[in-house]
């Protein structure tokens, strides 16, 4: 299984559990690459996409790649804001 700790300054932005132990979040890198509806396992760690099986994938990317964390919008990359600076997201 493919782990990425998430940064320990961003774990608080995960807000309440989705469902048992599992959150949903949209990722931007450094790079500006946004990556939408990723899942946090254990509150600690990216284990792949919503869509691959269990929640378990590659990804292309390290921790210290991640500069923003946000639960996952339901509107995703429909949604212009990133954060509560207003930085353009797209």
């Amino acid at each position: 299984m493919t782990s990425i700790l998430l940064p320990t300054h961003l774990r608080a932005k995960l807000g309440p559990e989705v469902k048992m132990d599992v959150h949903w979040v949209d990722v931007k890198l450094a790079d500006g690459t946004k990556f939408m509806n990723l899942v946090v396992r254990g509150g600690t760690a990216i284990t792949g996409r919503a869509a691959d099986p269990n929640g378990e994938g590659p990804l292309p990317f390290v921790s210290a790649d991640i500069v923003a964390l946000r639960r996952h919008a339901l509107l995703g990359v429909l949604w212009p804001f990133w954060g509560k600076n207003g930085s353009r997201v797209g």
